[in-house]
């Protein structure tokens, strides 16, 4: 049975999931992780899949991996502006490229990058591995089935205490890819994205800057037309939080944990006029491992990926709006 072969680039913490998710999966293998720092990829390796050392390589830069005719697909968990330049070189050389969220932090990279695949006939996608979880459909089949009602409204929260070792994430400014909107915000704004058939007409949002003009925290509210809108919270100050409402005509639901961990059930409630109110437990699900194994497939049936290209133009767009409305205290047309 064909496999496909992975490298990843960067020693980033993620790494801490998707390293088990590629070796654990049906149908690829992990060949190879590069990190620009001495030894990095290799510590990376002993910490997460130290059985498996011998068959993983180990290289000090990026460009001996990109290179290699051997390997079919590259995970990118790289800075959020960085993803765009490495993401490019693997496109050139016909290898399929499963990026980080965000893609990138302009929409003009963004459809760079899918212009780029599409000549090249490789495969792109958004790392969004919450969307892999069962949990996902089900709130997706719930919004969309009517029984709440036209959703004209919606909410998402996502926060947690940013502690000193994740500093990085905010030492330089937003318009460079540092502070939450970049960070944490492309959760939250895709999930708002998700509850909507439109997409966003104009954006607003206010921020709380540290001495680097990274943003802290940011809340702001993205108008979909026809008196549908929706609101978002995210900060690096608050305490954990990662849900978020949706509200229709005849109900409501909640979703008290978006970003699912993969060892405790999911647990959706809504109520609605007619039904009353009603609670749903999603089993357990390892969203790392169902997201590798989509791509997996997708590239082997050549199929398209569940996350579209398209979606991740909108996703930078709304989110650069956001950024701008920060920037000069008005709301943003997209």
């Amino acid at each position: 049975m064909k496999k496909i072969n992975w490298a990843i680039l960067g020693a980033a913490r993620i790494t801490e999931k998707m390293i088990p998710a590629i070796i654990n999966s049906k149908n690829g293998e992990l060949k190879a992780i590069g990190s620009r720092r001495p030894n990095s990829a290799k510590e990376c390796i002993k910490k997460y899949a130290l059985s498996h050392i011998s068959k993983i390589e180990c290289h000090t830069g990026f460009d001996s991996i990109l290179s290699n005719n051997e390997i079919d697909a590259i995970y990118i968990p790289l800075s959020n502006e960085e993803h765009t330049k490495p993401a490019l070189k693997a496109i050139q050389n016909k290898k399929h490229v499963l990026i980080e969220k965000p893609m990138a932090i302009k929409s003009s990279e963004v459809k760079d990058l899918i212009n780029e695949a599409k000549k090249n006939n490789v495969k792109i996608m958004e790392g969004f591995m919450y969307a892999f979880h069962p949990q996902f459909d089900r709130l997706q089949n719930i919004i969309h089935s009517g029984i709440l009602g036209e959703v004209n409204y919606a909410h998402s929260m996502f926060s947690f205490p940013i502690q000193p070792a994740r500093f990085y994430r905010i030492n330089r400014e937003i318009s460079k890819g540092g502070g939450a909107l970049w960070d944490i915000g492309p959760y939250a704004i895709h999930t708002l994205r998700n509850c909507f058939k439109e997409n966003p007409l104009r954006v607003y949002g206010q921020s709380k800057l540290n001495e680097h003009n990274a943003d802290i925290s940011t809340t702001g509210m993205i108008d979909f037309g026809s008196d549908k809108k929706a609101t978002f919270d995210i900060s690096f100050e608050c305490t954990r939080r990662s849900e978020f409402e949706v509200f229709g005509q005849n109900g409501r639901l909640k979703c008290p944990l978006v970003w699912q961990p993969d060892n405790i059930p999911a647990k959706i409630s809504y109520t609605t006029e007619k039904s009353g109110s009603k609670e749903e437990i999603v089993p357990t699900a390892n969203h790392f491992d169902l997201e590798i194994e989509h791509f997996n497939s997708s590239i082997l049936q050549d199929t398209h990926v569940k996350l579209k290209p398209a979606d991740a133009i909108w996703n930078a767009k709304t989110l650069e709006g956001i950024q701008k409305s920060i920037s000069i205290n008005e709301w943003v047309t997209l």
